[in-house]
């Protein structure tokens, strides 16, 4: 998916490649694809390209993956209906911060990312879902095998949180000390983190669930919404452990590793949908979901580069648990 460019460029050379063009031109018998200042850019050489660079080998890796995909799980009513309300949300959260310049902030937050339109977003959105459904066979599948190497890589845990808000931590008003104060003291006490964190936590999305944030792991992001000192130290914690006072931007922060139990967090895990960490732990698992499938190919250059890829990029994952073991 985030190779979109790469992809679009690999399809336009296959399709040329295959005679998909109906007006070939051709320089000393070769097909010639495109022409630069009178210089003719042969199939020849864009394939050879294609199929020994590195980004090349990655287009068409990515090319016959994003088919295989559309193939495997085509886009459903669901997954179009998910996708036009989270840009609705989000035309509506820019209408809301912005105003009347909501439209050009929002083009431009688009552009910086390559994106040209709300139309071509929504459209990656649904490739997100496809992509995910494509995960989550292979998670299903391979289950017990996928858990073992997510709780030995990413180092999971159950952490709730506790803050206590400050229009400015660095000089908190009397009224903001004294609530710090109370509930450092009441830390001290039998009264349990979780009923502290109902009584008196000013996180709106943990404390109704008593300050539990849910399963954290070395790719949980806190940090864009509590900094990076509650990332850093959510993933220190022991279990049963309390934190001191944290520092954040807004307030001050406490954490609790309630849970790092192996067969716990399985359970917790065992239902896997397109939020579980599970389909996002894993950079290269789309590899190992990818030699699943049984592909015929008709060139026996496309088959090998398609194999190196996957080779080369599972020796990777292989040699990183070797040194993390």
């Amino acid at each position: 998916m985030k190779q979109k460019k790469l992809i679009s460029f690999a399809l336009a050379g296959i399709l040329l490649l295959s005679g998909c063009s109906s007006k070939t031109v051709q320089e000393d018998g070769k097909d010639v694809v495109a022409a630069i200042d009178k210089t003719n850019l042969l199939a020849d050489d864009l394939y050879q390209d294609l199929a020994t660079s590195t980004q090349g080998k990655q287009a068409l890796f990515s090319y016959v993956l994003d088919q295989l995909i559309r193939q495997n799980f085509p886009a459903t009513d669901d997954m179009e209906e998910n996708a036009d309300e989270l840009v609705e949300n989000i035309e509506t959260n820019y209408e809301n911060q912005y105003g009347d310049t909501a439209q050009e902030e929002l083009q431009n937050a688009l552009e910086s990312t390559g994106v040209k339109n709300m139309e071509e977003y929504r459209d990656s959105l649904v490739q997100s879902l496809q992509y995910a459904e494509f995960l989550k066979k292979y998670v299903n599948d391979h289950f017990d095998e996928v858990f073992d190497d997510y709780y030995q890589q990413a180092t999971p845990r159950m952490i709730s949180l506790i803050k206590v808000s400050m229009s400015d931590p660095e000089n908190p008003t009397e009224e903001e000390n004294e609530k710090l104060k109370e509930v450092e003291s009441l830390l001290k006490t039998n009264k349990s983190f979780e009923d502290i964190a109902y009584d008196y936590s000013d996180d709106d999305n943990t404390k109704s669930a008593k300050g539990h944030i849910g399963i954290v792991d070395k790719k949980t992001d806190l940090s864009s919404t509590y900094g990076d000192e509650v990332q850093t130290m959510a993933l220190t914690l022991k279990e049963g452990e309390v934190s001191k006072k944290i520092q954040g931007s807004d307030g001050c922060y406490f954490l609790k590793c309630t849970n790092t139990n192996k067969e716990d967090i399985k359970k917790e895990l065992k239902t896997v949908d397109v939020d579980s960490p599970l389909l996002t732990y894993d950079d290269y698992m789309v590899y190992l979901a990818f030699q699943t499938y049984e592909i015929e190919y008709h060139d026996d250059t496309i088959k090998q580069t398609i194999q190196d890829i996957i080779k080369e990029n599972i020796d990777i994952r292989n040699d990183a648990r070797k040194e993390n073991a």
